[in-house]
């Protein structure tokens, strides 16, 4: 577990240094960007909890039971509980970031679809072997429907 020194900053220090961690975060564009700079600050237990706790305030979203939750991700009741409450009771962060990664998740689906679609109502090009682009389709389409 992170540890702090006991040892109190200034109020005006402490909010500038928070300060200068979110504008960093903020001018960051880009996954890669994100992640280097991450990698930097955390330890690997650290991005596993931080990306537990994200996880779980998806499934929960998403309805998920606490046994699935559980299971899929090792996590105590407790731990799934406390992200619940933190959901209910102040959450922004959480449901901002999870509507946005639910509304990219839909439009792949859409997309996806749309081009199944088109694949399907589309005729053959002469010489296509179409028993194996079909069964292709079909394992993408199937690995694409997994979640967690």
């Amino acid at each position: 577990m992170a540890q702090i020194s006991k040892r109190y900053l200034e109020k005006k220090v402490e909010d500038r240094i928070v300060d200068l961690f979110w504008t960093s975060l903020s001018l960051l564009s880009t996954k890669e960007d994100v992640g280097l700079l991450l990698e930097d600050l955390l330890t690997p237990t650290e991005k596993l909890m931080l990306a537990k706790r994200l996880a779980i305030a998806f499934m929960v979203i998403k309805g998920e039971s606490y046994p699935i939750i559980n299971e899929r991700l090792k996590v105590s009741d407790t731990t799934i509980w406390n992200v619940k409450l933190n959901l209910i009771h102040k959450g922004k962060g959480y449901k901002s970031t999870i509507k946005k990664i639910m509304s990219k998740e839909k439009w792949e689906k859409f997309w996806n679809d749309l081009d199944f679609l088109f694949q399907k109502l589309l005729p053959p090009t002469p010489g296509t072997n179409w028993k194996e682009v079909r069964r292709k389709q079909w394992k993408n389409r199937k690995n694409q429907t997994k979640s967690f």
